[in-house]
């Protein structure tokens, strides 16, 4: 899976729609550099391919335990009532630049009907789109994911887990990026005498109603793989 994700909330008639673009990154401890970690890596495949299993066994214990950060590299909004071929369009121009070339976007199909997302299959079907087919995902208030089915409390715990672990950066200088802030520190959730949980953002004037920290929520959320990751970066604190 790429490294990259973009996240897309699509708005309805009386709010903004949000792209957030977010990379995942994993992060060596103190005392390791990504050459010496790519090198270890190239161990590993020599051992494997010369089918020695101690050697293997023994560098795949040396290697560090890494972890994750999500980084929010790109943040943009459209004014309220933009029509969404509009918002493909710019998706697509952004999409085709060669650093997004290869990320996957997903887009909140929630309440907007199967037209606009197959404006977007269009899109990337005309080479409009970057070389990832876009997802389509639907929020929905149950307990479990299914598919692309996927409830809001999961969505929003992929932002608010790593927040609070300080996992999760801002890149310096968006011109989004205190409105995002403002976001994150006042999403509230709200449980119902039913047990049913709701999700909301204090709005204030001229901003939207948590349309940046939904688009990051979905890039964030699917932005996970296994294995050895894409993109390690040594620690700051190195």
């Amino acid at each position: 899976m790429a490294s990259i994700a973009v996240g897309l909330d699509l708005g309805k008639a009386q709010d903004f729609s949000a792209l957030a673009v977010v990379e995942r990154v994993e992060v060596l401890p103190v005392g390791w550099s990504p050459l010496a970690y790519s090198r270890a890596l190239e161990s590993l495949d020599r051992y494997r391919q010369a089918q020695d299993r101690h050697g293997w066994e023994r560098t795949r214990q040396r290697l560090p335990e890494l972890v994750a950060e999500w980084h929010v590299r790109h943040l943009q909004r459209w004014q309220i009532g933009t029509p969404y071929h509009s918002v493909v369009e710019d998706v697509g121009a952004l999409m085709g630049s060669d650093a997004l070339a290869d990320a996957v976007l997903y887009v909140d199909g929630t309440g907007v009907g199967s037209g606009v997302m197959e404006m977007f299959a269009q899109a990337y079907q005309r080479g409009r789109l970057g070389r990832q087919w876009p997802v389509g995902v639907t929020i929905t208030g149950g307990q479990a994911a299914s598919g692309w089915n996927v409830p809001k409390r999961d969505l929003i715990s992929a932002v608010q887990v790593p927040l609070q672990q300080g996992r999760l950066r801002i890149a310096a200088g968006l011109a989004l990026g205190e409105v995002l802030e403002r976001e994150l520190t006042s999403f509230r959730m709200k449980l119902s005498a039913s047990g049913h949980d709701t999700y909301d953002v204090q709005r204030r004037e001229g901003e939207g109603h948590g349309d940046l920290t939904l688009a990051l929520a979905l890039a964030t959320y699917c932005n996970t793989s296994g294995g050895f990751p894409e993109v390690v970066e040594a620690s700051v604190t190195a």
